[in-house]
């Protein structure tokens, strides 16, 4: 079992609070599955709609494979623009299903083109967009008849492979996922509605709708749920998709790696006289990140672990922002300088575990701690869970929440957050 085990100075935080820019520019780089109903023109005017400022271009030509798209000059001269903060990278729509071409050109390309990306564009975020199965499934197989998958039965055997494949690469490359696939799937096991165009291939407006959707939230990291855009959907249609959309993305975060280009910003202090060395504990998976101190008392650093003398005793907010690019996630700690300080030595021990979790935690806690309120965030900060600490050993019971990453927070006046995983 693994613990979770922090030290709490008495005196201590507000919840970090992350942040993401309002203005972002995406190439959208795929084929027809993206240019039917102008996809990434919906996803600009759901942005719209949100009150955000989404830049977009794109190179889709029908048919096109991520290979193709490694060697198309129009491609590389938009990824060599630069200053893209998102490229979406979809996959000609039966290349997944086929092993051979799983393996020997989608991964190969994507991960050549990732490179290729990086290169020009230090702080790209890549996602993968997942397509959909064939409506009726079927075998699919390469012009020669060469290479071919196996012969699906239905929509959902021929989506779960997509799913498999998505997943596979985005994991691999350490990337984000949107998941459209598996929205559409969501939605067509619950109704009896159409996604497909007449061909059982391509998407009518409804299908275009569920995609940009996702992808939407795979970009700016909120729902959608309550967005006036409609694309000239019935209202009432548009809150259902919304609905299963978010629901798709934000209850299985993990699994798509919604999250992976978020900071985490942390740090702890210690304090020997007038001065304060902080430790900088901060996060990021895929990005080098830049730090802003600001010390409480005037004075400020961009240094990753910097020590601080202050002129004068007393109560000092300390905050650090820690960024990657379009991201930036802040934490605030409140610490004593001078002969008023509490005693370094003296803290309140706390625990929890395990974590990550499926149904429960367990919370240890000295006695100083005990009356406390706990509280749980999802990712957006929103409050979900809320209590009292009443012995020094409690047990929270998780099963109502839905899997992903939260925030766990201990004491109205000592808050400190803690990552939270729920499987």
């Amino acid at each position: 079992m693994k613990k979770s085990i922090l030290s709490l100075t008495l005196l201590f935080v507000s919840i970090g609070k992350f942040v993401a820019q309002d203005t972002l520019s995406v190439l959208f780089i795929g084929n027809s599955y993206t240019s039917y109903n102008n996809l990434p023109l919906l996803v600009k005017n759901l942005s719209t709609s949100a009150g955000k400022t989404l830049n977009i271009d794109s190179n889709i030509p029908g048919g096109y494979l991520m290979s193709s798209h490694l060697n198309d000059a129009t491609t590389l001269s938009k990824i060599s623009q630069g200053n893209w903060d998102y490229v979406i990278l979809q996959e000609q729509s039966q290349i997944p299903t086929i092993d051979y071409y799983r393996y020997n050109d989608m991964y190969p390309a994507m991960t050549d083109l990732k490179s290729v990306i990086e290169q020009y564009n230090p702080c790209a975020k890549i996602i993968t967009y997942m397509t959909w199965g064939r409506r009726f499934g079927g075998q699919q197989c390469d012009p020669s008849g060469t290479y071919c998958s196996p012969v699906f039965a239905n929509f959902n055997h021929m989506q779960d492979s997509l799913t498999s494949a998505y997943l596979e690469i985005s994991e691999l490359l350490n990337i984000q996922c949107a998941p459209v696939g598996v929205t559409w799937q969501n939605i067509l096991n619950d109704t009896t509605l159409v996604l497909h165009s007449g061909d059982n291939s391509h998407p009518n407006i409804d299908g275009s709708y569920v995609a940009a959707l996702s992808i939407f939230s795979s970009i700016w990291k909120q729902g959608t749920s309550g967005l006036t855009y409609t694309a000239g959907i019935s209202n009432q249609l548009a809150q259902y998709y919304q609905s299963k959309s978010d629901n798709t993305i934000f209850n299985s975060a993990n699994d798509w790696n919604l999250l992976i280009n978020n900071p985490s910003a942390n740090f702890s202090e210690s304090i020997s006289g007038n001065t304060a060395t902080f430790t900088n504990s901060s996060s990021s998976v895929n990005s080098t990140l830049n730090y802003y101190w600001d010390f409480g008392d005037g004075n400020t650093s961009s240094v990753q672990n910097p020590s601080h003398t202050y002129t004068t005793n007393g109560t000092y907010t300390v905050t650090l922002i820690a960024s990657n690019c379009i991201f930036s996630d802040t934490i605030t700690n409140t610490i004593q300088i001078g002969t008023n300080s509490m005693d370094e030595n003296t803290h309140t021990n706390f625990e929890f575990y395990p974590n990550p979790t499926t149904h429960q935690i367990t919370i240890n806690v000295e006695k100083q701690l005990l009356g406390s309120v706990y509280t749980i965030y999802d990712y957006t900060g929103k409050s979900i869970l809320t209590g009292k600490i009443l012995s020094e050993q409690s047990v929270i019971d998780l099963g109502d929440l839905s899997k992903g990453i939260y925030l766990l927070s201990i004491g109205e006046n000592l808050e400190r957050k803690f990552k939270m995983i729920k499987e």
